[in-house]
């Protein structure tokens, strides 16, 4: 029986574009949003995921929004442009665009699961 070698470098990977949020003065643009390659989940990401299903939906409270903040930076963090994507970043995102955000992430992470190659 003949050994094949395995190269993690030749993995086919799957990728997220992901537009952040338009920066505006009012009415008025300032900054288009930054445009990035999300990665699939890596360790940090699993962890900020672990830590949002561990919310009480009954008694949220300022650390579960919070959970779901530190959720949004390290998706969004998790980038191939190599763009640090902090809290700070997302904190003008309102809970119905993270919420959105964060269930179109595990739309694209659960494609992996049906994807059969």
């Amino acid at each position: 029986m003949a050994v094949v070698p395995f190269n993690c470098n030749k993995i086919k990977r799957t990728f997220w574009p992901f537009t952040m949020k338009d920066k505006t003065d009012g009415d008025k643009v300032v900054e288009k949003g930054k445009n990035l390659v999300v990665r699939m989940p890596q360790k940090g990401v699993f962890e900020a995921i672990k830590a949002l299903d561990n919310m009480d939906e009954e008694n949220q409270s300022i650390e579960d929004t919070d959970a779901i903040y530190d959720l949004l930076a390290a998706v969004l963090n998790n980038n191939m442009n190599g763009i640090k994507i902090t809290v700070e970043d997302v904190k003008d995102y309102d809970i119905e665009e993270c919420t959105a955000i964060l269930n179109a992430y595990m739309e694209f992470v659960d494609e992996l699961k049906t994807d059969p190659n």
